[in-house]
């Protein structure tokens, strides 16, 4: 009896938390891309997660997605334009200056929608005047 109510507990449990943990937007932007990436099928990864989170975690998913679209993005963008070797290794733009040419680059692509190529461009501009000392 109480482990047939364990299992009932277990599925209902999980069944909340899904309803909690999906929409669209976490869906589209974060999970599948993370799928794909991954070489995985959506709802296996969705299992996966579910089976670590609980209730709690599953409520501030939404907000990790957002901070982490960000995170991520800054750490392209660091790549793209070789801020991690211009201003951690070789020190020829101030940590500051690359800070804030990562950032103006992230806000304009997730905040404002420009499209990534377009925010690229303007951050290679203001690394190629940091670089010559204009800005």
């Amino acid at each position: 009896m109480i482990e047939e109510l364990d299992k009932k507990y277990e599925e209902l449990s999980k069944k909340q938390k899904r309803n909690i943990f999906l929409n669209r937007y976490l869906i589209e932007d974060a999970l599948i891309p993370m799928a794909k990436k991954l070489g995985i099928e959506l709802e296996e990864l969705i299992d996966i997660i579910l089976e670590k989170y609980d209730f709690c975690s599953c409520y501030e998913i939404h907000a990790y997605a957002e901070q982490a679209k960000m995170g991520c993005l800054g750490r392209k963008v660091d790549i793209d334009l070789g801020l991690c070797w211009l201003s951690d290794f070789f020190s020829l733009i101030d940590r500051k200056e690359a800070d804030k040419i990562r950032k103006l680059v992230v806000e304009k692509t997730v905040l404002y929608k420009v499209p990534y190529k377009d925010s690229l461009k303007e951050g290679r501009e203001k690394v190629i005047k940091a670089l010559r000392g204009k800005e």
